[in-house]
């Protein structure tokens, strides 16, 4: 190929590359006109490019409105990516970033058999030793990534968890109490935080947040754990801190926040 054709193929590339890049974030279906302003090409050159796109299954045109959305192949591609996503590796940079800037120990667990695995940890400059190792279980009642995982379960599930498990007692704030519990969960689920509060060890305590992945689930949890005086002084920054954390370990999973609906 001479390099003239490769420049033309490499340009025609990229403009069908934006094309598609702008439909899958308008949110529904566009019109050439829109499209073509968006996108800063010629009505011509856009109407030729979503011509070659629709006949490879790239692109979808309303026989109606005659308006275009992203079409099944595309869909599919993008879907195939996220399935090989890693959960740890999409997280690792960013506790090794929470342990850095709190200079506690960030933790990554999910869920199995109503308890929490520990599944990665970072310690901090400053943090404590503590028994959560890798593959270590803990109870999911009276731990922040515990409860960061639960409150974002059907409440039939969390029903049966805690019918299976109960709320066992570990520390003075433990709470035991069901109708407490499922308080305590609703206020998680409105504010995205779970604290626990020395619930399960005498001076540790934690923020934790939780991880969804591209269906809408939840699928993990992080945390920033430490003594119980650094957690709570630094309450409001590690809380922020590990939203924004879970917002982009969420979106490289392909999370969606509009796609979560309410179930309690």
């Amino acid at each position: 190929m001479r390099k003239d054709e490769q420049l033309k193929t490499s340009s025609t590339l990229e403009r069908a590359l934006l094309v598609l890049e702008f439909l899958s974030h308008a949110g529904g279906k566009v019109g050439v006109k829109e499209l073509s302003e968006s996108v800063q090409l010629p009505k011509s050159t856009t109407h030729r490019i979503l011509d070659t796109l629709m006949q490879a299954g790239f692109v979808e045109q309303d026989p109606t409105s005659e308006k275009y959305s992203i079409g099944l192949k595309a869909i599919e591609i993008g879907m195939s990516g996220l399935k090989n996503v890693d959960l740890v590796d999409a997280s690792i940079p960013h506790l090794r970033e929470l342990s850095t800037l709190t200079k506690q120990t960030s933790f990554l667990a999910v869920y199995n058999e109503g308890e929490i695995v520990y599944i990665y940890k970072v310690e901090g400059t400053s943090s404590v030793i503590t028994n959560a190792n890798l593959g270590t279980r803990n109870p999911l009642h009276c731990t922040g990534l515990g409860k960061a995982i639960l409150a974002f379960f059907p409440l039939e599930e969390i029903e049966m968890v805690i019918d299976q498990k109960g709320l066992k007692r570990y520390t003075d704030t433990t709470i035991t109490n069901n109708e407490q519990f499922l308080e305590e969960l609703s206020k998680i689920r409105k504010s995205g935080i779970a604290l626990n509060y020395e619930e399960y060890d005498e001076g540790l305590s934690s923020i934790a947040v939780p991880i969804f992945n591209y269906t809408g689930q939840v699928v993990a949890a992080i945390s920033v754990a430490g003594p119980t005086n650094r957690i709570l002084e630094e309450q409001e920054s590690i809380s922020q801190l590990l939203k924004e954390k879970s917002t982009h370990i969420s979106r490289r999973l392909g999370y969606v926040s509009a796609i979560r609906s309410n179930r309690f």
